[in-house]
């Protein structure tokens, strides 16, 4: 049976002071994570490559490299969070990118970019993902999808800005002071995830999801007995990684990622090779950027109505819109292909932790994750490298056709993914205790 029940209160954004807090900061630090690991390549590529000597191609796929290594360290702040706590988990990685940004501008040496882009993409795998989406879905686990609509705009509007923000940083001081700039922004949010930031509403006087129809004692003995029921849990990563839809959902979620960031960090090379000038790429870049962050919105609200899989497989169909009025090589449909690609980039981050949690629910959502993250993001790093480097050894058409067939399998794989609700109900918890 599927649990893709869902309510109009589920659809409402009435978070709460705290609640919107939360949300406004976990949107800041996704921005930063995408803006410095992703969107910021766009710009900062070519002038290391051109004024220390490298190659571009390297640079590329240094990036799917540390990507893939990320997924290591995914597993690892996975680690750190049950051994400290979430919030720890997120402060500390803001304060190390901030370091590994300080050294990184001006890196002489391509093992030194290579090492301080390897910290801060780890690192970004903590304060974006696995504390960031960990403390979403712990305050809110049934507005799990409006939530993520709201702090996900984070990554389109890195695509929009991004772009014109570091070339302007770059051509006031070189890139010493793009990553100067990118270092006190981490060591500021550092500070305040530390000071401010707590693992559930309880802690914070808060409610989930800003439900206040039982009191604050009520509250405090339903987090007690979750936090004593996910230590004897069966869904242990020994089982999660024996369960196909696990397998499944780390697949087409993953593509989707993938399509994403190879889309974005090409964007510039691509629309170059196709004959349009850099003002008129930057142009659509914030056309796209733009209208992803309504898409970011639209989604939340497709997933909060329809539930998480129909909202997935609705946006899939979109991306395989996007790379097919992409690839026709014709000014207007390309114009046409924004609002798609929009669509596509909006809704790319917000489904893992909504599916995740509509399967396995909030206390056993958060193993579920830190599983599924470092699966979903080691698909999604080849994208980078499957774009760029087929982009610039044939051609980016060839490119955006290989996307094409790998949305289309993430599309069928994804119909065959069962929804159904396999974790321990927040009522079950309570009665056993």
């Amino acid at each position: 049976m599927s649990n893709q029940t869902t309510t109009v209160k589920a659809s409402k954004s009435n978070f709460g002071s705290k609640g919107w807090f939360v949300i406004i900061f976990s949107f800041l630090c996704i921005l930063l994570q995408s803006s410095l690991i992703n969107d910021s390549l766009n710009v900062v590529i070519e002038p290391f490559a051109q004024t220390r000597g490298w190659s571009t191609n390297s640079l590329y796929a240094f990036s799917s490299v540390c990507s893939a290594i990320s997924v290591l360290g995914a597993a690892f702040w996975g680690f750190v969070t049950n051994k400290t706590n979430i919030r720890f988990a997120w402060g500390i990685s803001l304060a190390i990118t901030a370091v590994a940004c300080f050294f990184w501008g001006g890196a002489q040496s391509s093992t030194i970019y290579f090492v301080c882009l390897a910290v801060s993409t780890v690192c970004g795998m903590a304060f974006c993902y696995i504390a960031n989406m960990n403390v979403i879905s712990n305050w809110f686990p049934k507005k799990k999808g409006i939530a993520m609509g709201w702090v996900t705009i984070g990554f389109p509007l890195s695509a929009a800005i991004t772009t014109p923000l570091v070339t302007k940083l770059l051509e006031a001081g070189g890139l010493e002071k793009v990553y100067t700039t990118y270092a006190i922004v981490a060591a500021v949010f550092a500070v305040i995830a530390f000071a401010f930031i707590r693992d559930y509403p309880e802690q914070a006087g808060a409610y989930p999801d800003n439900d206040k129809s039982y009191s604050k004692e009520e509250a405090d003995k339903a987090l007690a007995d979750g936090l004593a029921y996910m230590k004897t849990s069966p869904w242990k990563p020994g089982k999660l990684f024996k369960t196909a839809t696990v397998w499944k959902m780390a697949f087409s979620l993953g593509v989707l990622e993938l399509l994403s960031l190879g889309i974005m960090t090409n964007f510039v090379p691509r629309f170059l090779q196709a004959g349009y000038q850099k003002p008129e790429i930057f142009t659509m870049l914030g056309i796209a950027g733009g209208l992803a962050c309504l898409g970011s919105y639209a989604c939340g609200q497709l997933d909060a109505h329809v539930g998480s899989k129909k909202a997935i497989l609705i946006t899939q169909v979109i991306a395989i819109v996007a790379i097919v009025l992409n690839l026709i090589p014709t000014k207007p449909t390309q114009y046409l292909s924004l609002p798609f690609l929009a669509m596509m980039l909006g809704g790319a981050s917000n489904y893992l932790v909504s599916l995740a949690n509509t399967i396995w629910g909030r206390y056993d959502f958060p193993m579920a994750y830190k599983v599924l993250k470092p699966m979903v993001a080691l698909v999604g790093a080849c994208g980078v490298a499957i774009t760029g480097i087929i982009g610039q050894t044939f051609s980016y058409v060839v490119a955006y056709g290989v996307l094409g067939g790998l949305a289309a399998l993430a599309l069928v794989i994804m119909m065959a993914t069962p929804d159904t609700y396999i974790g321990r109900r927040e009522d079950e918890v309570r009665k056993a205790s």
